[in-house]
């Protein structure tokens, strides 16, 4: 018999234009699908659909779609309408499945399944309580929201019981939130494109080195670091700097002019829109390092997918950073001081032989973390030992060392 599982998962409706699966969660569901014995369902809501219920099948999936208020409403209202919306219809039908997988705890996933008679499993993408302490800008937005989010995050986390998480921080940072939690280790799924590039030769370098850096202008990805540690790499290497994302020529000039950089003129920084997977990969291939001065992240992609297609990274040593980057070994970590993001790429210049080894050692490391089949075997053995409760009759079959906590 098929394990019925339910998603609560950010998959965007069809009417949301340029909505996409967060790709983690979307190369995990092409995976899951294939599977025999899993019947998957994504329950998700938007303020676009007409009716309180869309309910379809897609690409072998199905999507259950509820209507909550706009994002201004939602944020006015503290989210407790669209909690009340999801809670409502959870309470009246999550007793059809054997499992719900939330994934993650930003969006008050959470608050919205507390009391569902129903084995709960939950993907930790971040601690977002522990993101809203660290927001470069106390007064922006983002604080506001976060720090919102994260009082949910603490009130409702300790309701889940079964947690899926990747690195050493996230896993202690649950272990707090949840006392008596059990916690089982898998990975994250990366795009096929990724894998595909890491099996094609190394392209011919580029006539002048580029570094390369995908967080737009986002200050808490370390846009204002990176632009201020670009300024000294220059003055000692001659690579140019690729910035991919949402950004303007004019917020590179801002940076500049604020702390008088003098090398961030258009003969050395080139821009890039956001890009799909292929472009990425393409852009990861022919690039000298990546660089991820970030001022908290668990287990950032960009990171991931660097070392899958063979690019050195060179990481701020925050958060879960360090479960996939060793010193020296499969990376170069560094603070969130310029000076030191700057050193560490330039030492990547100055010694060939070191760059050769990281690039190596980060890719096999990578694709075994990484492996399809590993994780989605992990995923079945978890859902299994979750939605199952392990007891005298039915111990031999749980998989006794998936739990780590």
């Amino acid at each position: 018999m098929a394990l019925k599982v339910l998603w609560l998962a950010p998959f965007p409706h069809p009417l949301e234009t340029g909505g996409h699966p967060v790709p983690w969660v979307g190369t995990l569901a092409n995976l899951l699908k294939k599977q025999p014995g899993i019947e998957l369902t994504v329950l998700n809501w938007s303020h676009r659909i007409a009716a309180p219920v869309d309910e379809f099948d897609a690409e072998g999936i199905h999507f259950i779609y509820l209507k909550t208020p706009t994002v201004r409403y939602d944020i006015l209202t503290f989210y407790r309408r669209r909690i009340a919306v999801v809670r409502a219809y959870l309470r009246a039908h999550a007793h059809r499945y054997d499992l719900l997988h939330l994934h993650g705890s930003e969006l008050q996933l959470p608050a919205m399944t507390a009391g569902l008679p129903v084995p709960l499993l939950l993907s930790v993408q971040g601690i977002v309580s522990e993101y809203a302490k660290v927001v470069p800008n106390p007064f922006s937005i983002l604080k506001v929201l976060w720090t919102l989010a994260g009082y949910y995050e603490r009130r409702y986390l300790p309701t889940v019981h079964h947690f899926s998480c990747r690195t050493h921080w996230d896993k202690a940072h649950t272990a707090r939130l949840s006392p008596g939690c059990t916690i089982y280790h898998n990975w994250e799924a990366l795009r096929p494109e990724f894998l595909a590039a890491a099996d094609q030769p190394a392209p011919a370098p580029p006539a002048r080195p580029q570094v390369l850096f995908v967080g737009g202008n986002q200050a808490i990805k370390g846009f204002k670091e990176m632009l201020l540690a670009y300024d000294q790499i220059r003055q000692q290497a001659d690579v140019k700097l690729m910035i991919v994302g949402r950004l303007a020529p004019a917020d590179v000039a801002a940076v500049a002019q604020r702390h008088g950089l003098a090398h961030l003129g258009p003969e050395n920084v080139e821009y890039r829109p956001f890009q799909d997977a292929a472009g990425l990969a393409a852009l990861l291939r022919e690039s000298f390092c990546l660089l991820h001065p970030s001022y908290i992240d668990n287990s950032p992609n960009s990171v991931c997918e660097a070392q899958l297609v063979g690019l050195p990274v060179v990481a701020s040593d925050v958060g879960g950073v360090s479960s996939l980057i060793t010193e020296g070994e499969t990376g170069l970590l560094c603070t969130l001081e310029p000076a030191s993001l700057a050193r560490q790429v330039l030492r990547l210049c100055h010694d060939p032989a070191l760059r050769s080894r990281i690039a190596q050692q980060a890719q096999a490391v990578a694709r075994e973390r990484h492996d399809p089949n590993t994780i989605i075997q992990r995923t079945l053995a978890i859902y299994h030992a979750v939605a199952q409760p392990v007891g005298p009759a039915n111990y031999a079959n749980a998989p006794a060392a998936l739990a780590v906590h």
